[in-house]
């Protein structure tokens, strides 16, 4: 019997995070997936879905923004709550004058240092990054 992969197929929405990186025209690039422990990691997907919270002030339309339903906006982000002794995001129930949510100042943080080791690590590659979008471009078959 085949072993079950630890890796799970990623969603619409994280993908099309993934895929907004690509906006400035290169091609290559690095994506940083930070790991904390075995079950829980911090990557595109979910840093995207905690910029267009911050933008939005709602986990609905953030979750609209990135084609992802909100249920499993909401999972992603009680998972990030869960993994941290600080909450990530914080919620506030509907009523009348709405609901929402937003990034705690732990949120903001936690964004802050993923861009910080996503720049640092990117002006350690740059050079190869480059030489390999060179390749790249080279090998790569025009659209037909």
């Amino acid at each position: 019997m085949r072993k079950a992969s630890r890796f799970r197929k990623r969603s619409t929405g994280e993908q099309a995070a993934e895929q907004a990186a690509f906006d400035d025209g290169k091609q290559v690039r690095l994506m940083i997936r930070v790991a904390f422990g075995a079950s829980s990691a911090l990557g595109p997907g979910k840093i995207r879905l905690m910029e267009l919270i911050d933008e939005h002030g709602s986990i609905t339309g953030a979750a609209k923004a990135m084609g992802m339903s909100y249920r499993r906006a909401w999972l992603l982000l009680k998972g990030l709550n869960e993994g941290f002794r600080d909450e990530v995001v914080s919620t506030k129930h509907g009523g009348n004058k709405g609901g929402g949510a937003r990034l705690t100042p732990f949120g903001h943080t936690l964004l802050g240092r993923y861009r910080e080791i996503l720049d640092t690590a990117n002006g350690a590659v740059a050079g190869d990054l480059e030489e390999l979008e060179k390749d790249f471009i080279e090998w790569t078959r025009p659209p037909e």
